[in-house]
Formats: structure tokens, sequence, C-alpha cells
């Protein structure tokens, strides 16, 4: 995804923000494999992903979720940051 920041002094929290809503995509794609995924995007106070799966999640689904995403993150893997310029980022992708 190429965009540009606009606010700078939100974009360490936007890239948080970001980085959790992927965790939680790949944790809900081993538990529910069917999942197709819709938009994820950061917004001013958290982030939040639409998904379409076979039935509704259940408050236990989203609590297994949550400790899943907890697991994810506690282990520790890389995510890496590159800021480039627009035209920079248009050759790579």
């Amino acid at each position: 995804m190429i965009e540009e920041s606009k606010n700078q002094e939100h974009r360490p929290l936007d890239l948080v923000r970001h980085s959790t809503a992927h965790v939680m995509a790949q944790v809900v794609l081993s538990m529910f494999p069917e999942a197709k995924l819709g938009i994820g995007p950061a917004i001013d106070d958290g982030f939040y992903y639409d998904f379409d799966l076979p039935r509704s999640l259940t408050p236990d689904d989203l609590e297994a979720i949550e400790a899943r995403m907890k697991e994810s993150i506690k282990s520790a893997y890389m995510f890496q940051y590159q800021e480039v310029t627009v035209e920079e980022a248009r050759e790579i992708f």
C-alpha cells in the first residue's frame, strides 16, 4: 500500500495500529482459514477489520483471537519499516 503520511505527530501510533491490524488478520485466518479479508485501516481511536466469515464471531472467539494476538506479538516477529519517497514506493511496488 502506498500512502503519503499527512500527520507526522500521530505517525508512530498509526504504525502500531496498522501493524496490529495485520497481526489480527493473521490470527483470524489461522483460526478461520475460510475467512475472507475486507479492509482493516487504522482510524483515529484504534483500528478495525472487516472479515467475511461463515458465521458470526462469539465473545469466546473474540477472547481467543485476543489471546492469540498476544502470543503472536510476544513471539517477536519482525516488522520492517522503511520510509521512502512516493516515487521510490512506486518503483518497489
